[in-house]
């Protein structure tokens, strides 16, 4: 009862007390006179340039004052004293969430007379306890990454460069050792993770010209964020004066160079045209900025398929090896020639779906004979628009609304009409900004990030299945089409549920700020409701029905085909998708405490409540492990959830009420109520406290050199996956049905899809099956960090920070099988029943919380902000990172569910070793150089317009990146060493000989040396070394991460140049090239040394613009 009320409490609080991540900044700084003596009550006031809005503060007793809930923009700060001179600096570069320290010194004189200064941009930030970085709209602009070429116009790839972030080959961000789960991805505030993955969702972002800043904050991270890791773009706003854009991208094959391993390149042709337009609507008061964007990306696909020849079409199998007999009688067939008359109508029809041989033979079936090319096109269109409305001198507004449509056309294989992927999103944030008094603010911020995704089909399933005229099969609720697998090379037809599936967030946000005194006091809090559906598949094609054939009574499967005989059948009846809800909470209080004039500290609490999701239909189920023997099966408490559960799954888990039925152990099966559980068959973890403790120390009193470090502890916020693992159980109906030939007759026929029986078939003791449960006191994991800087302000606009980073991460997800006995020497399928903990059960896989991580790091990081032209970043970083959460060879990192099947379930720690992706050392370096020649440059300002537009207006722009290669693991197949069914299970590993893998002069033939392992047990140089079907009574000993893949070196480049055509209008013209060197960066190798393709590679690796050069060319008018 106690849980209702807490729960309760928390909805009625969560209004007043919301959301923390503001994205606005403060400027603060202390008022002295010649002397360094503070000035009291002088007048300070802050205005945005854009918008001509002012924020109005005064000095303390100290001379210390604070400005805050600023906009990202660019400021004028004025201050007056009664005998002192007006100090008046203005083109202050304000980024989002930055603390800009301006310290001002008055001179003696009139206030009517005024000291104007010019504003630079802060290197080093000297106030808080965060380490961040970030890009702005130019450098998203500018930078060559090429990211608009690739079937999709998101930024969000640009984040792979900023220092201390390291990306996997798809949208995964880990960000100073906290794994992408731990990251926190954001727009305006409002949050960009899926609710189904918990990774960012990359089609949210906005158009690259819709950004004013992206920023990576993941080092000292104060009570206002929930994660260790956060990522935050601020869209752009409008100002007074008229700005806008024209682009047009392109991108064509002719480009690019062809890719490692390919004789040739694919189509491509990708147009990408858009532009934006920003200014006031009320001169003052009210603006707004709007970008669209209208992609259009032109590739091509190459399909394959091994077809029937004419000749098996009309059954003639002449040609073909092997003989061909009537399954009634036994006989061979004459000529190996089907007659006519026994071809099977149903196949006859599927047959008009497959295409004729084009490539090869066509009297004899060869593998891969049909070979064709078709149109894979992407086309996009997005548009973003933000109203900024200054409501008071106190009360200002803005609200953003982003809007994409992508959608991708497939060609099927066979003779139907392509396929259609949608994927729409939509976001949304409204912001009220309030200045109660002046040391008392106010931010309420509500938003949404929706995307929704559905594929259609172009052929309508259930209308062509009636021409099947197929029998006994379930109600067609969806479209597809039946599913004919074939045990030779012949491709299988069929078409499975595509289904719809969204990922739905609605947020709340809310912060209040107080200064008094010395103190900067924050309360917060987060309220989130996250809902997201993923489609509910069992098998193949569902309710289509599936039917396979395998030449058992033939001698030909292509033969069974055609005679209309499988071997076997079935279908899965699907009655609703998977419909995850669920609220999740946090709320924190925060204080900045100013000890002395160079010292401030920080330190603060957050409390994090994240309640299991529930599923909509009830389908979800869980094991209980507590009752010795045969577990317990637990379904939510509702009516829904008996409706639809499947009896073969209670017969398959000889679910009964009594001790046992027919000499087997019952099963209890019960509803959560009646096992005092949750309806969310997982308890809410409620003592989620994250202390946070920082401080920002200026040793020499100056904003030269600052020395800052913290300590904290943040919740990892567990998503979708781990609620998704529980669905789809216990209302898994699938019907399978066993044909055979009983004297000359079989047991059924196309087009009867089956026999007479019901299809439910009973689980031999000992084989019940669960996948997969949780513990229903999965706690949520949780990182410590710890750091340490130094930063110095080098002059000329430059800054220097070395720091060290650790993180520890504990109760990580993990992925045992409950059932796994212990070692042995004995095979395991000879082994005894009571040799598992529950004897009636196989395999019973759960997801559990406890393993950990450890990373340590070394970094540097030089920035050179604008001066004469160039903007500068370059980062160094050394990390080592170790975990037991990958499972037994991670190729990445380990998400909400943990890596894969571990080794040994009874032992985690075998599984413990460097991880994947963590690169030991990675060096990137970004820049943008407006080159010195022309008007209003250092050299040539005043040459005349034929020579400016020939030698002025160049920039060049490029990102150098160097890293060490990922952490790979041998493994093995075709053996369980330990007798444990660890080949059923997961991946195995073999034994380490002693010797090192790596080779003096690796290649993609062959990067490592073979030799230093073997299967288990096995002697080095045997000639059965790799022979693994011993079973010895343990695991191979080889390591996790022991295998060092191939590193990365990468340089893109572009070049621009800028034609002046008035005052404020210009055309810019750019080539922008990813890999100019085009140098091959191999991709990871085959870890199998039980393959002769051990060590070998025939690609390059794809991120990091790891891959071929590929070319990008750009014009842009700007005014």
């Amino acid at each position: 009862m106690h849980k209702h009320w807490r729960i309760a409490a928390l909805l009625l609080t969560a209004p007043l007390l919301l959301s923390a991540q503001s994205t606005f900044g403060t400027i603060l700084g202390t008022v002295t006179d010649a002397s360094g003596a503070v000035v009291p009550q002088a007048k300070i006031v802050i205005t945005n340039q854009g918008e001509n809005t002012s924020h109005n503060v005064s000095t303390d007793p100290q001379g210390n004052f604070e400005a805050l809930n600023l906009k990202a923009g660019t400021y004028t700060v004025t201050a007056e004293a009664g005998g002192f001179k007006t100090f008046r600096t203005t083109g202050l570069e304000l980024m989002a969430r930055q603390t800009l320290r301006v310290n001002i010194v008055l001179e003696l004189g009139q206030v009517t007379e005024t000291v104007n200064v010019s504003g630079t941009a802060a290197v080093v930030t000297t106030d808080t306890a965060t380490i961040a970085s970030s890009l702005g709209t130019q450098q998203v602009l500018e930078l060559p990454i090429n990211y608009r070429g690739r079937g999709s116009t998101s930024p969000l790839s640009v984040l792979a460069y900023q220092p201390g972030v390291q990306s996997d080959n798809g949208y995964g961000y880990a960000v100073q050792g906290a794994l992408p789960s731990q990251t926190e991805v954001s727009l305006d505030g409002i949050s960009t993770v899926s609710t189904a993955s918990n990774s960012p969702l990359s089609h949210l972002f906005p158009s690259a010209d819709g950004i004013a800043e992206m920023k990576v904050q993941a080092v000292g991270n104060n009570a206002e964020f929930a994660q260790v890791g956060d990522i935050t773009t601020t869209s752009r706003g409008g100002a007074n004066e008229f700005h806008g854009a024209l682009f047009e991208y392109l991108q064509n094959r002719a480009f690019d160079a062809t890719a490692f391993g390919a004789t040739s390149k694919p189509q491509k042709t990708a147009n990408d045209f858009g532009g934006n337009l920003g200014g006031r609507l009320i001169r003052n008061r009210t603006f707004f900025f709007v970008t669209f964007e209208d992609m259009q990306y032109r590739t091509g696909a190459s399909l394959q398929l091994t077809v029937p020849t004419a000749a098996q079409r009309a059954g003639d199998f002449s040609n073909e090896k092997g003989t061909v007999k009537d399954p009634t009688t036994g006989v061979a067939y004459p000529n190996n020639q089907i007659p006519t008359s026994q071809l099977n109508p149903v196949t006859q029809k599927v047959l008009a779906f497959y295409p004729a041989v084009n490539f090869g033979p066509t009297t004899v079936q060869q593998s891969s004979n049909y070979r064709a090319n078709a149109a894979n096109p992407t086309t996009s269109w997005q548009t973003d628009a933000r109203i900024d409305e200054i409501l008071t001198s106190k009360q200002s507004i803005f609200g953003r609304l982003s809007w994409k449509d992508q959608n991708t056309t497939s060609p099927l294989s066979f003779a139907l009409p392509p396929s259609t992927s949608y994927n729409n999103s939509r976001t949304m944030v409204i912001s009220h900004n309030y200045t109660i008094t002046t040391n008392l603010l106010n931010e309420f911020r509500f938003g949404l990030s929706n995307s929704n995704s559905a594929t259609s089909y172009g052929f309508d399933g259930k209308a062509i299945t009636g021409t099947f005229g197929l029998l006994n099969m379930p109600p067609l609720t969806f479209n597809g089409l039946p599913s004919f697998s074939f045990g030779g090379a012949t491709s299988n037809f069929g078409y499975g549920k595509a289904g719809f599936t969204f990922s739905h967030n609605y947020q709340w946000n809310d912060n209040l700020t107080w200064v008094k005194g010395r103190h900067t006091l924050k309360f917060g809090g987060d309220a989130r409701r996250l809902r997201a559906q993923t489609a509910l598949s069992f098998t193949g094609s569902d309710n289509y029905g599936n039917f396979a054939f395998d030449g058992r009574y033939s001698g030909s499967d292509v033969a069974d085909f055609l005679l209309g005989i499988p071997w076997d059948s079935s279908y899965a009846s699907v009655k609703q998708d998977n419909d995850g809800i669920a609220w999740h909470f946090g709320f924190f209080a925060q204080d900045s405490f100013k000890v002395s004039s160079n010292l401030t500290l920080e330190y603060g609490l957050r409390w994090e409540v994240h309640p299991p999701f529930w599923d909509t239909g009830s389908d979800i189920t869980n094991f209980d492990r507590s009752v010795p023997l045969t577990g317990r099966v637990i379904v939510p408490n509702t009516q829904q959830a008996l409706d639809i559960t499947a009896p073969g799954f209670l017969q398959s888990i000889n679910a009964c009420p009594g001790p046992s039925w027919n000499g087997i152990p019952c099963t209890p099966f019960l509803q959560s109520d009646k096992a005092d559980w949750p309806r969310t068959l997982r308890f809410t973890q409620w003592k989620d406290f994250n202390p946070r403790l920082g401080f920002a120390y200026r040793p020499f009193g100056g904003t030269k050199t600052v020395i800052r470090g913290g300590f904290g502890r943040f919740t990892m916020t567990i998503l979708g996956d781990v609620f998704y693992s529980l669905t789809g159980i216990s209302s898994s109906d699938v019907r399978e049905f066993r044909n055979d030939i009983q004297n000359g007759v079989p047991l059924f026929r196309l087009p009867q899809a089956s026999t007479n029986g019901t299809g439910v078939t009973s689980t031999p003791y000992g084989q019940a099956y669960f996948g997969t449960a949780n513990d229903p006191y999965f706690k949520d994991p949780y990182s410590l960090q710890w750091n340490m800087s130094v930063e110095r302000d080098l002059g000329w606009n430059s800054g220097l920070r070395i720091s060290y980073i650790g993180l520890r991460s504990v109760q990580l997800p993990w992925a045992p099988d409950l059932n796994q006995p212990q070692p042995s020497t004995t095979p395991y399928a000879q082994r005894p029943l009571t040799d598992r903990p529950f004897p009636y059960w196989g395999r019973i896989y759960t997801r559990d919380t406890g393993a950990n991580a450890i990373y340590s790091s070394m970094q540097t990081e030089f920035r050179h902000q604008t001066k004469s032209g160039l903007t500068m970043n370059s980062a160094w970083t050394w990390a080592k990172d170790l975990s037991d959460a990958g499972g037994p060879a991670p190729t990445g990192w380990s998400g909400d569910t943990g890596g894969g099947r571990v080794t040994n379930s009874l032992n985690r720690r075998l599984d413990r070793g460097n991880v994947a992706q963590v690169r030991r050392q990675r060096w990137v370096t970004s820049l943008v150089y407006e080159l010195p020649f022309g008007r209003g440059r250092s050299i040539g300002n005043s040459m005349n317009g034929v020579a400016d537009a020939i030698v002025g207006g160049w920039r060049f722009s490029g990102i150098v990146l160097m890293q060490t290669g990922t952490f790979l693991t041998p493994t093995m197949s075709g053996g369980d060493p330990s007798g444990t069914g660890g080949d059923s299970r997961g991946t195995q590993r073999p034994d380490a000989v002693g010797t090192s893998p790596l080779l003096s002069n690796p290649t993609a033939d062959l990067y490592w040396d073979r030799t230093a392992f073997v299967c288990p047990g096995r002697t080095p140089g045997a000639s059965n070394q790799y022979s693994c079907a011993t079973v010895i009574g343990r695991f191979g000993n080889a390591g996790v991460g022991t295998l060092l893949g191939p590193g990365t070196f990468n340089l893109n480049t572009a070049l621009a140049k800028e034609f002046r055509l008035a005052e404020k209008k210009k055309l810019k013209f750019e080539a922008s090239f990813t890999n100019v060197l085009n140098h091959v960066n191999l991709n990871d190798p085959s870890t199998n040394i039980t393959s002769i393709s051990f060590g070998r590679t025939t690609t390059a690796r794809g991120a990091d613009s790891g891959g071929n050069r590929v070319g990008s060319f750009a014009l842009r008018f700007e005014f």
